[in-house]
């Protein structure tokens, strides 16, 4: 039985899983480097928040872990000196594709606002396998939400960017098309809520159940201005041939977890659901998992715990929404799990963290 300290309080799992960490292109740190730069950071200050030099970000594919990522994030306002810092960067953006490498250059170069959409799904993992996005097309509307595989490292800058920046670049498309558009995200409303008008309007909410966007889907179909057809055909050769070398060593187990993080917000994830949406059989699944030194039972039950230990953080969040956020169907089954994994109640795991 491994025995664990965090925060001071202790917690028992029986099963030892070591999960690789959720990872992110240099590309996208770098672009993140840039940008803070620019308005006026230290470099130095950067680069001490990331705990590495500048220059490890000279290969633009190079997957490194995801929490450099997040600690910039976290410390932007701060390296920066402005609470909103991720709403003003997405502001600016240029929507051009070409600040997220060759993914952002094939979404650029698709024949449609939708065709690009689905080119950065389908080659998200030359970006990291950190974060995961999901288009859900229900007409008259679409819905494009933001997740981050690991808990850990979800934060409230990088859902404001990424969804701030997605809206920038539809509208610069789209113009008054593009409303109405209803923004959707996890963390309570900040106090600079007010700046979020500038960028998504009068239709935000804060603490919900999952970071998304919804937005009439017609731009879906809108043509992309600098499509060349060509430049789409080399870009997706060579796409291609990096993100089978990027499969080939991908863990399973990370497949896994991004349907689990998923499905948790919509009701309990099992084993055929997944299995399912990864389109094969349960036992295939089973079998794949074994091979890795798993579970599906074990990747659930450690998604639901360090989720939980940052819901249990957030102080404005309601247990029965955190219950509800982890896919449990009654908050009796929550309290048990709280109590298995941190030796204490929600309630007290709660106040041992501020």
């Amino acid at each position: 039985m491994l025995r664990l300290q965090h925060s001071g309080i202790w917690y028992r799992n029986r099963t030892a899983t070591v999960t690789p960490p959720a990872t992110i292109c240099a590309a996208l740190i770098g672009n993140t480097v840039a940008s803070l730069s620019a308005a006026g950071a230290d470099p130095a200050a950067i680069e001490r928040t990331l705990g590495f030099g500048l220059e490890r970000l000279a290969d633009p594919d190079e997957q490194l872990p995801l929490g450099h990522q997040a600690r910039l994030e976290r410390e932007s306002p701060r390296l920066t000196g402005d609470p909103a810092i991720a709403l003003h960067l997405a502001a600016r953006c240029r929507g051009n594709g070409g600040d997220v490498g060759i993914v952002g250059h094939l979404a650029a170069h698709s024949p449609t606002v939708g065709d690009g959409f689905h080119q950065v799904i389908r080659y998200a993992n030359l970006l990291g396998t950190g974060i995961v996005l999901t288009l859900r097309r229900r007409d008259p509307t679409a819905e494009l939400f933001y997740v981050r595989t690991d808990p850990t490292t979800a934060t409230v800058q990088g859902a404001e960017r990424a969804l701030a920046e997605t809206v920038m670049t539809l509208r610069q498309l789209a113009g008054d098309a593009l409303d109405p558009v209803i923004a959707r995200f996890r963390h309570p409303s900040p106090a600079y809520a007010a700046e979020y008008r500038a960028v998504f309007g009068d239709a935000v909410r804060f603490g919900q159940t999952d970071d998304s966007v919804t937005f009439p889907s017609a731009v879906l179909d809108l043509p992309s201005p600098q499509a060349q057809p060509y430049i789409n055909r080399v870009l997706t050769e060579h796409a291609n041939a990096l993100l089978e070398r990027a499969d080939a060593t991908r863990p399973y187990r990370r497949r896994v977890e991004e349907s689990i993080l998923l499905q948790l917000p919509h009701g309990p994830a099992g084993i055929d659901r997944t299995a399912r949406a990864l389109g094969m059989s349960r036992q295939t699944l089973y079998r794949r998992l074994k091979d890795e030194g798993t579970s599906f039972q074990a990747l659930l039950d450690d998604i639901r715990r360090r989720s939980a230990a940052r819901y249990l953080a957030e102080p404005d969040r309601a247990l029965g929404d955190v219950a509800f956020l982890l896919g449990f169907n009654d908050y009796s089954a929550f309290h048990r799990a709280v109590r298995r994994w941190f030796g204490v109640s929600p309630h007290a795991y709660r106040q041992q963290s501020r």
